[in-house]
């Protein structure tokens, strides 16, 4: 009885991790199709990138401080960027 219930938790574990993977998945697909209708609409403050100018100046200002690491946090904090967008957005500034 104790294999079963253990056999019954691993099953509902891994169940619930595939359940889990495809909602994110799903999510990740409606952030770009609500970035594309953002761009479209002219109306970046919806966007999941959007930085706001006083944001962006403190992200600028770490920056030139030397402190890109920190910059790359704050940008990942505000935006929905993942590491690699977050640090090309910062070399661009």
């Amino acid at each position: 009885m104790e294999y079963g219930l253990v056999a019954l938790i691993i099953i509902g574990g891994i169940l619930l991790y595939i359940k889990i993977n495809e909602l994110q998945k799903q999510v990740k697909s409606q952030q770009i199709q609500i970035d594309k209708l953002c761009k479209e609409t002219n109306n970046q403050q919806l966007a999941t990138s959007f930085i706001s100018d006083e944001e962006k100046e403190y992200i600028v200002h770490l920056k030139n401080s030397g402190k890109e690491v920190e910059a790359v946090k704050k940008v990942r904090e505000v935006t929905s960027m993942d590491l690699v967008q977050a640090k090309q957005y910062v070399d661009t500034l």
